[in-house]
């Protein structure tokens, strides 16, 4: 029994078959339903109308319509959720008034630095053709902990990919920074060189290899690699991932906590007030405890009126007397 032939390739189908016109045809010139080329109009609309009155001068004549447009179309809003906001102090009157620099120093297995050159220090390649992105991440991870910690990361990992799967012992991040003249300077001087300005160095973050979290190859890495493999459970350290539902697990959990320690507390009271020999009140009826001047804080039931103790001693005398 002959088997039904199988169906060719789709791509062969695309690049080989016979042309075929299809039966059926479009009942619309549009692609779009009318109501989704009016929405999509009306959001294109709205969003050039905030873009352009965003980027316009809110000062002088303006101000007023500025501020009035953007607050009654939700321009704030609509930017800042969008993150669409850019701040242009980048530009004069305010410009950057210092060049910062970020270099990135390895100390190897052996003790010895390295520098793992990721930053544009002393590369004088003005003019280029090709922009070169270091120096907008240097200008990033500077004075980020943070992002430094997430840096050194994948540069122990770089390092130990390059060596062999021998880890580093540690990154470490030095800030240099220039100060940039005043243009009258530079006019007064006939130029000026930022690559022989004096310059600052500051250390930043040291980044510790074994310890810092996915500074070390796992095995899957490994490898694709062609490196040893290792003990992930000794040797590796993973992200910890929390999702909504760990948080909102965490928050169950630290709930039944509080409730236990509430009961606790409940039971301790209970057993102190009736070894005390007296009624604790209901949670409820429980008037706070106040300050008394002749000592501690005492619970309301155990401060006695000076007046009524000695109308009551008073009392008590007589009725001896009496007997």
């Amino acid at each position: 029994m002959s088997s039904a032939p199988k169906p060719a390739p789709l791509h062969e189908t695309l690049l080989h078959a016979p042309q075929a016109f299809a039966e059926r045809r479009a009942s619309s010139p549009w692609v779009y339903p009318l109501w989704g080329i009016l929405a999509a109009s009306v959001f294109v609309l709205y969003h050039a109308a905030v873009l352009i009155v965003w980027n316009a001068p809110g000062k002088g004549l303006a101000k007023d319509f500025h501020k009035s447009f953007l607050q009654q179309t939700k321009g704030y809003e609509y930017f800042r959720g969008t993150r669409n906001n850019q701040s242009w102090a980048m530009f004069a009157p305010n410009p950057n008034r210092t060049n910062a620099f970020v270099r990135v120093f390895v100390e190897d297995e052996n003790g010895q630095l390295w520098d793992y050159e990721q930053d544009i220090w002393e590369d004088n390649r003005y003019p280029y053709f090709w922009y070169d992105r270091r120096g907008k991440i240097n200008r990033r991870i500077d004075g980020k902990k943070h992002y430094q910690r997430l840096y050194g990361a994948w540069v122990c990992r770089d390092w130990e990919r390059h060596h062999e799967g021998v880890a580093a012992k540690s990154v470490s991040f030095i800030r240099i920074h220039t100060r940039v003249p005043h243009p009258q300077e530079v006019l007064a001087k006939g130029g000026w060189d930022q690559w022989k300005a004096p310059h600052k160095q500051t250390e930043q973050e040291t980044i510790t290899c074994k310890t810092v979290v996915h500074g070390q190859l796992p095995n899957e890495l490994r490898e694709r690699y062609e490196l040893d493999i290792i003990d992930e459970e000794a040797n590796f350290r993973p992200v910890r991932e929390r999702t909504w539902w760990d948080k909102a697990e965490a928050e169950a959990k630290r709930a039944e906590r509080d409730a236990e320690r509430a009961e606790r507390r409940e039971r301790w009271e209970a057993e102190k007030a009736e070894k005390a020999g007296r009624v604790l009140p209901e949670p409820e009826d429980r008037r706070p405890a106040i300050l008394d001047a002749r000592g501690p804080v005492r619970d309301p039931s155990e401060v006695v009126d000076a007046r009524e103790q000695a109308e009551t001693a008073g009392a008590d005398d007589e009725l001896q007397e009496d007997q």
